[in-house]
């Protein structure tokens, strides 16, 4: 009986690390039904830990920043089983870069990206003018990339540059 009450613990445990970890997150808010709920992280490390999936955020961006903030964790069912994270790096001329996070499946209902497969074997959708989502496993990473001034062209080979560095 021991054996049986150590092992369903472990597998009670196991089981809850396949969802959003709220342990350290601060929720901000929830609609009635409690269908989603938000939640802010005190720091960029404590939300992707809290995520049930990897997330590799780049760390050759195409200006200066001082890294990537939080914008917070919306859980999707209000369960932790389909939580999409925010984050975002700021730089100067108001250069910015936001990148969510999800395990979503992205439609394009109203739109044609041009689909692209990058150097690391994993497909892009780009939409002009500064929009690549990338698909890696079963995680989307949707990057959008702010640079006033420069032109759509070179913002779309900076969006691949910053995709390249995902990995498995």
């Amino acid at each position: 009986m021991k054996k049986y009450l150590i092992i369903s613990c472990l597998l009670f445990l196991v089981g809850c690390s396949n969802g959003l970890d709220t342990s350290q997150l601060i929720e901000t808010q929830a609609d009635k039904d409690e269908f989603i709920k938000f939640y802010d992280a005190p720091s960029v490390e404590i939300a992707v830990d809290a995520l049930p999936y990897e997330v590799n955020l780049p760390e050759d961006l195409p200006f200066e920043t001082e890294g990537f903030k939080s914008l917070g964790i919306t859980d999707i069912g209000g369960k932790g089983q389909n939580p999409e994270a925010i984050f975002m790096a700021m730089g100067e001329s108001e250069h910015n870069l936001y990148l969510t996070t999800t395990l979503a499946n992205i439609e394009y209902p109203e739109s044609q990206p041009e689909k692209l497969t990058l150097d690391n074997g994993y497909m892009g959708f780009f939409q002009a003018p500064n929009h690549l989502d990338v698909v890696v496993k079963d995680v989307t990473y949707l990057y959008t990339l702010t640079m006033p001034g420069v032109q759509e062209e070179q913002v779309k080979l900076e969006l691949l540059k910053l995709a390249e560095q995902l990995s498995d």
